[in-house]
């Protein structure tokens, strides 16, 4: 009894990650309230994320888990221009407990805690074996030439919580190491900048599932996105949409189309993901 105790105690400043079926925990985070429309036919693996930190009661931005390829197809949130220093840069990489079974804590944790948590629920198999089931861990990445690509960057939050809360393994995939550090960072500064004349700018970043793995010991782990693609709709004061656009890059050079209206955005994404999707409500207009 009283290891459970220490249990919930160690847990009550964790980050927190919940499951939440159709975002209805989140939906503040999405323009006009309105998730993206389409990705759900994608994958019956894709498992929808409100992220929360500490003991905050908002969640602090919203991912869409694709468990079966053990990356984020995408996340949204609201932009924050705050200037801030980047305090999460030495945080670890958390897991999701609840991606192996909604009764376990909805709290974001480290591996070790995550295992505990499973034990402590009683379920038959080896805690490690259900988490690599679900979702990649962060050994994973390790010597795979990729990085873990924040889709929810920490610089678009200022320094505090806001930061800390995107460094979770739902909140990545694996990006080219070149276009991640270069071209694809310049262009989510580009997108800060044009926030910074906003009142309020939404914005969803995701990947395109490729034919590609990082594997571990010849199994595969992580699929390998073929492009990263972002979109952000910016609202005047009055919440009224002033201005909306989107950016696409493939995801082995270090380049990126950006200023694409959110209709060209969606037509290469019909012909890259093979549906029709719709990022924001009336294409932010």
């Amino acid at each position: 009894m009283v290891s459970h105790i220490v249990v919930v105690l160690a847990l009550t400043h964790a980050v927190l990650a919940k499951v939440s079926p159709n975002f209805n925990d989140c939906r503040g985070q999405f323009y006009a309230s309105t998730p993206p429309v389409g990705f759900e036919t994608l994958s019956s693996s894709l498992t929808p994320i409100c992220q929360m930190y500490e003991n905050y009661n908002n969640p602090f931005f919203a991912s869409l888990y694709h468990k079966g390829n053990r990356h984020t197809m995408y996340s949204a949130y609201i932009l924050d221009s705050r200037p801030g220093d980047v305090t999460g840069a030495s945080q670890t990489f958390r897991l999701e407990p609840q991606l192996v079974d909604t009764r376990l804590p909805n709290e974001m944790l480290l591996q070790p805690a995550t295992e505990t948590a499973i034990r402590n629920l009683g379920l038959s198999s080896a805690p490690a074996d259900l988490i690599k089931q679900t979702q990649a861990i962060n050994s994973d990445y390790t010597d795979s030439n990729y990085h873990k690509g924040h889709l929810n960057p920490n610089a678009d939050h200022p320094d505090g919580p806001g930061q800390k809360a995107t460094y979770t393994l739902a909140n990545v995939a694996p990006m080219f190491g070149s276009l991640n550090s270069g071209a694809w960072r310049n262009n989510e500064k580009r997108v800060r900048d044009i926030a910074a004349t906003c009142g309020r700018m939404y914005v969803i970043t995701g990947v395109v599932p490729g034919n590609n793995w990082i594997t571990v010991n010849g199994v595969r782990r992580i699929n390998i996105p073929s492009h990263v693609w972002s979109a952000f709709c910016c609202l005047n004061n009055n919440n009224q949409p002033i201005r909306a656009e989107g950016s696409l890059a493939s995801n082995n050079v270090n380049s990126v189309q950006s200023g694409l209206t959110i209709a060209n955005l969606q037509s290469q994404l019909k012909s890259l993901l093979g549906t029709t999707v719709t990022l924001f409500r009336n294409n932010c207009a």
